[in-house]
């Protein structure tokens, strides 16, 4: 490589991490990420996906008696979560459920009384359409609480449960070893998603173990790391909870298995996602889909349960999602609005980076920090938007409407900014060379004077 080779190179690095260190998430402050009118940025999101998911559950009797007295929970996916909202629009099967609600909240299609002759099966299929974000919080500890021990949430997300052993010695024990002397609740968790995600070794199991089994063993699969997750977590005194639903790697996918992951909770900030199974950490992508967000008190942890008083049966689940087209949530403007809203945060995120390599905070510091607070205040409304739709759908169209305009704006400054810092870029170098011609030009002449003078 050749010495202007090396140089350009060594200039564009620079540059890069100039701009990285510039950039509005690396100068984040308690200050700058708060906004006076609508709140602070608890998380960003990141990709929106739209698409359609289906879940059908086949049992089949194979056997030589007939089934009776058959009973099908199967619970739903729901739109208690910021991560998702979702439209349940058709349940095919030979007769209607009835539709169940424990104390948790969660909710489960039953049938009951079903009756499958030889070689006859029972088919449900449910469909959604699907509407989902991928979330990364941004989780500042001086803006977390301290907890309020006499809640309800408090109390129900701190105490053991089935498969959840946090009152056990070993667990109680583990957890003091792994948190030490640290009093940061944040940090606090950072520390038992490490231990869980290096003492749990991947391995499928046939049945639930829970988080005991898996502290012992130090094997598992996603219940196991779950389970154990949120033990440590409870017996730390920090609420925590299991997620259990449909998790997919790709936006078209099939699969027949479930999936759990878990959340915990910080005070100002809400529950927070932690995947230990998939490496997840204060983030979640926007395939995961929960229909058990809380403690079952129907069935067990599980996508759907069925039993029988007499014969036998085999059953099976597919799940599938397939991306679909924004007007499948026909009812308004708000789905296309957010899809909107996220495109032009990436383009003004983007923007910003590029003015920052070219200096813009350092030519233009005042106007730099001002799109900074407007490109803020559009992640803000945005995160509103997607946490007020399933209660305040009014207050949400508002927010997502001022977040658009937010981010329009702060993508029209930053590229006015950009221009300015090459006009100036541009122009003192032709000043310089118009101030060199201008001295060569009289250089030259005093020299053709000097000359016509030697002359006479």
């Amino acid at each position: 490589m050749s010495s202007l080779h090396r140089c350009v190179v060594t200039i564009l690095v620079l540059a890069s991490i100039y701009g990285s260190l510039c950039s509005p998430r690396a100068a984040s402050s308690p200050s700058i990420m708060q906004n006076e009118d609508s709140g602070f940025l608890k998380f960003e999101i990141g990709d929106v996906y739209i698409g359609n998911l289906t879940h059908t559950i086949e049992i089949t009797n194979n056997a030589s008696a007939v089934v009776k007295g058959g009973k099908l929970y199967v619970p739903l996916v729901m739109n208690t979560t910021a991560r998702h909202y979702v439209i349940l629009y058709d349940i095919y099967a030979s007769n209607q459920p009835k539709i169940l609600e424990d104390d948790s909240g969660n909710m489960y299609a039953f049938w009951e009384g079903i009756k499958i002759d030889r070689e006859k099966n029972f088919s449900v299929r449910i469909n959604y359409h699907v509407f989902s974000f991928s979330t990364h919080y941004l989780i500042n500890s001086s803006l977390v609480a301290s907890y309020d021990r006499s809640t309800d949430l408090y109390m129900k997300y701190t105490k053991p449960e089935k498969l959840i052993e946090s009152d056990r010695e070993e667990i109680i024990s583990k957890a003091e070893s792994i948190i030490g002397n640290e009093t940061d609740t944040h940090k606090t968790v950072l520390k038992i998603y490490n231990f869980v995600t290096k003492h749990v070794r991947y391995k499928v199991q046939d049945e639930e173990r829970g988080a005991l089994w898996a502290l012992n063993n130090g094997v598992g699969d996603c219940s196991e790391c779950s389970y154990l997750f949120v033990a440590l977590c409870r017996a730390a005194g920090i609420p925590a909870r299991i997620q259990a639903g449909f998790a997919f790697h790709f936006t078209s996918e099939t699969t027949e298995d479930g999936h759990m992951w878990t959340e915990y909770y910080l005070e100002n900030y809400g529950w927070i996602p932690v995947d230990a199974t998939w490496q997840l950490f204060d983030t979640l992508d926007n395939r995961h889909f929960s229909s058990i967000q809380s403690t079952p008190e129907v069935i067990p942890y599980a996508n759907y349960v069925f039993n029988c008083t007499s014969g036998e049966a085999e059953d099976e689940q597919r799940v599938s999602i397939t991306p679909c087209s924004v007007s499948v949530f026909n009812d308004d403007s708000f789905a296309e609005n957010i899809v909107k809203t996220v495109s032009e945060i990436k383009r003004v995120k983007f923007t910003i980076f590029l003015g920052n390599v070219f200096g813009t905070p350092l030519i233009f510091p005042s106007e730099a920090e001002s799109v900074e607070q407007e490109f803020l205040e559009s992640e803000v409304y945005l995160q509103n938007a997607v946490e007020l739709w399933n209660g305040q759908q009014q207050s949400a169209h508002s927010s997502i409407t001022t977040a658009l305009d937010s981010a329009k704006a702060a993508l029209e400054n930053a590229w006015v900014l950009i221009a300015k810092v090459f006009a100036i870029l541009l122009g003192v170098p032709i000043a310089i060379l118009s101030i060199v011609l201008v001295f060569l030009r009289r250089c030259q002449a005093e020299e053709k004077a000097q000359t016509e003078v030697s002359f006479t």
